[in-house]
């Protein structure tokens, strides 16, 4: 009996420790000066603004665009499956409008891909994916192209989500852990030279990349998954800081569930099918990038991880208390308060001007909130994607 509550005491410390481990090196690493990104000549773009019953937001994120546009780009909404004014709205504002409609094949994918299905007419050499509820701050598109022909790769922006005007605890820490996966883990994957995963919206890709990449999917993170195939590709994206894009954190409660759903759900089935491939194929071919994105994809979301550190250290305590053994608490607990310290850190650098610090008296609670997301994964897991309900629309 003592041998085997030995054995699940070490596993259960070594399996906890090394995703918070891998957290608090990649939170230590994003404090470090970050290495700028090669820059080429500024090229031809195509914004291409997937839109599925966007009219109440679309007008506005046409305008933005539409700002740092050259006169020879281009800029395309794909009005996908809407039975709003989407389409009248885009081309209203200057836009081309592809209109799509399948009840079958529904989902950003298969709009992205149509999308770019559109474009081979007249093929551009650069094609930046925005969603249509986002702003992008000055330069985004100017810095993103850059980068691409820079780097010969696909290139994210950072994304990042604004503090409502009357947050409460669970929206607070959401933009924060957003925060966190957006901006600290993608600054340390960039500072050593790895890919980043893409996140959806100020995504920027080299045409001969973008026009033969699996887009038409119905992946509820169709932009993880696009991230994960271009990396192994050997296209793996790049991160450029200075290009930023900005979107609103839902307020409304049940909107908010939908959308932590989908992301979340969809994060963790890509780590259960994806985690093992990476690290085989890493190992196999001598891939080091394949190995490391693995360890970025380990890490799972910051409730779910702190939830299951919390967890985990009960469960070793009181086995130490059966064998008087508490080498496994030590080690878990020393991980964990190192990771701890380094993510303070990265709140002091890139995150007390937008998140207040009593922000940490607010996680226990959200973290429980997040339980029936968690429970309803391994019983009633989300598989088709869920477009978020906007905050001004009824």
């Amino acid at each position: 009996m003592s041998l085997l509550l030995f054995c699940v005491a070490w596993t259960v410390a070594l399996v906890v420790s090394v995703p918070l481990a891998v957290l608090g090196l990649q939170c230590f690493i994003a404090l470090l000066p970050i290495r700028p990104l090669p820059r080429g000549e500024r090229r031809r773009v195509a914004v291409l603004v997937p839109a599925h019953n966007e009219a109440s937001v679309l007008g506005a994120t046409i305008e933005n665009v539409k700002r740092q546009l050259r006169p020879d780009d281009r800029l395309v909404v794909v009005a996908d499956n809407c039975i709003d004014t989407t389409a009248h709205i885009g081309r209203n504002a200057g836009a081309e409008v592809l209109e799509r409609t399948d009840d079958q094949k529904r989902g950003k994918g298969f709009a992205l891909n149509a999308g770019v299905r559109y474009l081979e007419q007249s093929p551009p050499e650069i094609v930046i994916i925005v969603d249509a509820d986002c702003v992008l701050e000055n330069n985004a598109i100017d810095e993103l192209a850059c980068a691409v022909v820079g780097t010969g790769r696909p290139v994210q922006a950072l994304y990042l989500m604004h503090m409502p005007s009357q947050p409460g605890p669970e929206a607070t820490v959401s933009v924060f852990a957003f925060l966190m996966k957006n901006w600290v883990r993608a600054r340390a994957m960039q500072r050593m030279g790895m890919p980043v995963f893409l996140t959806g919206t100020g995504m920027a890709f080299p045409w001969k990349i973008i026009c033969d990449a699996p887009l038409a999917s119905g992946e509820i993170v169709e932009d993880l998954v696009l991230g994960l195939e271009l990396t192994r590709r050997g296209f793996g994206p790049a991160f450029c800081e200075s290009a930023r894009v900005w979107s609103d954190l839902p307020t409304n409660p049940e909107a908010a569930v939908v959308q932590r759903t989908r992301w979340e759900h969809g994060y963790m089935g890509s780590m259960l099918s994806d985690i093992p491939n990476l690290f085989w194929s890493g190992l196999s071919q001598g891939r080091i990038q394949l190995f490391l994105v693995g360890l970025d994809l380990l890490v799972p979301p910051l409730a779910l991880l702190v939830l299951v550190s919390g967890v985990s250290c009960a469960v070793l305590f009181i086995i130490s208390l059966w064998t008087g053994d508490v080498r496994p608490l030590v080690v878990l607990l020393s991980t964990g308060g190192m990771t701890a310290l380094v993510i303070v850190l990265c709140w002091s650098r890139f995150a007390s001007q937008l998140i207040p610090a009593r922000v940490v008296f607010t996680i226990p609670g959200y973290v429980l909130g997040k339980l029936g997301i968690y429970r309803r994964f391994f019983g009633q897991r989300q598989t088709e994607w869920v477009r978020t309900q906007r905050d001004n629309e009824v």
